[in-house]
């Protein structure tokens, strides 16, 4: 091998070295630790109250579901009270009714199927208290200025059983029978 050859070669191999060695020189570097604070999370919570109440027709007797048997036409109030607590700076939660709150007492039964269909329709939850706001279906509670709230709140579902001007539209649902046992209140952050 002639010595230009070899040369080249030689040279190769320590630029190669170099350049692969590049990685390990020492670079400037600093760093200082700055105090940054503690982050406190919130909270929310639904909690349960006294018992509830259920009533009829806009009367204000309580009546007993296992002995009431409904009627297309009537309306079913259940009156609450929950306990929510609401806390955070930027917090805002609405609050509602449980999908699985009104189901059929026989899975399969299609008169259980008909008779829970057309609550679950036909059902409005109301709420009232101091950190509460809104109507309709959707409730929003919200913290008070010092990002905290906690109060007592008057959660009331209206469960009416349709009444159709066709007669015979409500047939489906004779002898139906639906679970109540199971309203859930939820809260939701927003």
């Amino acid at each position: 091998m002639n010595k230009l050859l070899k040369g080249a070669i030689a040279g190769a191999i320590g630029i190669a070295l170099l350049i692969g060695g590049a990685g390990t020189f020492a670079l400037w570097n600093s760093s200082v630790s700055v105090a940054g604070g503690t982050i406190v999370a919130g909270n929310l919570l639904v909690t349960d109250g006294a018992a509830g109440v259920w009533t009829v027709n806009g009367g204000t007797t309580p009546i007993s579901l296992s002995s009431f048997k409904a009627s297309p036409g009537d309306v079913l109030k259940y009156t609450k009270t929950v306990n929510i607590t609401a806390s955070g700076d930027n917090l805002v939660a609405t609050l509602g009714l449980g999908t699985a709150s009104i189901t059929p007492n026989t899975a399969g039964n299609t008169a259980d199927i008909a008779l829970a269909s057309y609550l679950n329709a036909n059902t409005v939850v109301a709420a009232t208290g101091s950190a509460i706001t809104g109507s309709g279906s959707s409730y929003t509670v919200t913290p008070g200025t010092s990002g905290i709230s906690a109060s007592a709140v008057t959660l009331t579902a209206t469960i009416t059983f349709p009444k159709s001007v066709t007669a015979g539209t409500e047939n489906a649902a004779k002898l139906g029978s639906a679970n109540l046992n199971n309203l859930t209140v939820t809260l939701t952050q927003n």
